[in-house]
């Protein structure tokens, strides 16, 4: 009767060592995510005190590398600044070749637009916009990481195209309007708070 209650060990070792990562990473994610709102919101005040024409993502470059060496080093992936700088240039110009910068900075400006104290404000859109790209980024690449911990045939090298793909889904995922008019109105009090004051003050 007891070979009733007998399992492959290797599927429940499996199993378990799955349980076990799972766990970790939301242990991980719990660390990653207020990071990824510090960096964003510094990578949102360089472009905000410095704006250009469009929104140039090169610019906050040296910022969201060293999101990487820190996101990397909470899930035991270890990068240089200099290879995050690579792997971050690489990602800055997947994002203008499938137009996600333009599609960020085209949903972001008619919510400013409604608001039109802070709007005036030059460097507000690009800062929100900056920001929003660069929480993208984060979040996509703890997505990556999971998958990878995960997945151990993966293997640890590097995949940027792998990443592209984790992109190109959290971005869809957060372009809801209401995702959006909330990022706003958190960028607002964050990068413009006397515009957000004002602008609040002149709805009552």
């Amino acid at each position: 009767m007891a070979a009733n209650y007998l399992c492959n060990p290797k599927a429940s070792g499996t199993t378990l060592g799955t349980d076990v990562q799972t766990e970790l990473n939301q242990v991980r994610r719990h660390r990653a995510l207020p990071l990824i709102e510090q960096y964003q919101w510094i990578a949102g005040a360089a472009a905000f005190a410095n704006p250009v024409a469009s929104l140039d993502l090169l610019a906050t470059a040296t910022i969201n590398a060293q999101l990487v060496v820190d996101l990397g080093a909470i899930y035991q992936q270890q990068f240089s600044l200099e290879q995050a700088k690579t792997v971050m240039g690489n990602l800055a110009g997947q994002m203008v070749k499938l137009g996600l910068v333009e599609m960020a900075s085209q949903a972001i400006a008619p919510l400013l637009k409604s608001h039109a104290l802070t709007y005036v404000a030059g460097g507000t859109l690009q800062g929100i916009s900056a920001a929003y790209l660069t929480q993208i980024a984060g979040l996509s690449l703890v997505e990556y990481f999971e998958e990878q911990s995960l997945n151990p045939s993966v293997g640890s090298n590097f995949k940027i195209d792998r990443w592209v793909e984790k992109l190109k889904a959290v971005f869809a995922a957060n372009q809801r309007t209401e995702v959006l008019r909330s990022w706003v109105k958190q960028g607002m009090r964050r990068l413009a708070p006397e515009s957000s004051r004002a602008a609040t003050a002149s709805q009552h």
